[in-house]
């Protein structure tokens, strides 16, 4: 049996706990509905301006799995789905306009795709590392001013970006130099992006470290 003992006296501690286990009068996070799926989820991503969201991942299989689902009535149903042979890790919708909604994502081989969702196909595919992409951002068109542009970061310790427009080769890069030991990078962001003047990246690597990029 756990005893707790205060020298406050038993009415202070009574109080004490109503007011540490009390939390109704606060603000509750109710679950709206639920699903069960057949697969390992790593993105969702609402579909902008719209009732649909994306899931990215992997069924059993170890396959890519990219499916799109439609809230209606308090139910979720599946509305498209997509297979590809490798799994997605990441995605965003960060580089594109309103208008198109296309989705840029990554996946376990070091492809990057841009899709469009409203025919499930892919518009651009670049073989953007040497392995695993784990993080992605996007800019330039729903978020930040200036052109489209997509960073990727990855398990071979690189940090490219890249124009939609130009799909050849990253507009510029961060990578381990010769004999430097090579980092996972786990994290990728745009920011600053508040004018065609101004745009950096942030990356975290798994060691700790934290690296800035001026893209301007």
């Amino acid at each position: 049996a756990l005893v707790v003992r205060s020298h406050f006296g038993v009415g202070f501690y009574r109080s004490a706990v109503r007011k540490m286990v009390d939390v109704t009068d606060k603000p509750q996070i109710v679950e709206h509905v639920n699903k069960s799926l057949s697969m390992t989820v790593y993105e969702t991503k609402w579909i902008p301006s719209s009732a649909r969201f994306v899931l990215l991942g992997s069924p059993a299989r170890q396959t890519g799995m990219l499916q799109i689902y439609q809230l209606n009535a308090g139910s979720i149903e599946l509305e498209a789905e997509v297979e590809r042979p490798k799994s997605f890790k990441c995605g965003t919708f960060g580089a594109t306009s309103l208008a198109e909604r296309r989705m840029a994502t990554g996946d376990f081989v070091g492809t990057l795709a841009m899709w469009d969702l409203e025919r499930l196909k892919e518009t651009m595919v670049v073989k953007a590392h040497d392995t695993i992409i784990n993080c992605i951002d996007g800019c330039g068109g729903l978020k930040g001013a200036g052109a489209p542009e997509v960073v990727t970061g990855s398990r071979d310790g690189c940090v490219h970006v890249w124009d939609p427009r130009q799909q050849d080769r990253p507009v510029a890069s961060m990578q381990p130099q010769a004999g430097e030991a090579v980092r996972d990078c786990w994290s990728v962001a745009f920011g600053d992006a508040h004018s065609t003047a101004s745009r950096l990246v942030a990356a975290g690597d798994d060691n700790g470290d934290v690296k800035g990029l001026d893209l301007v």
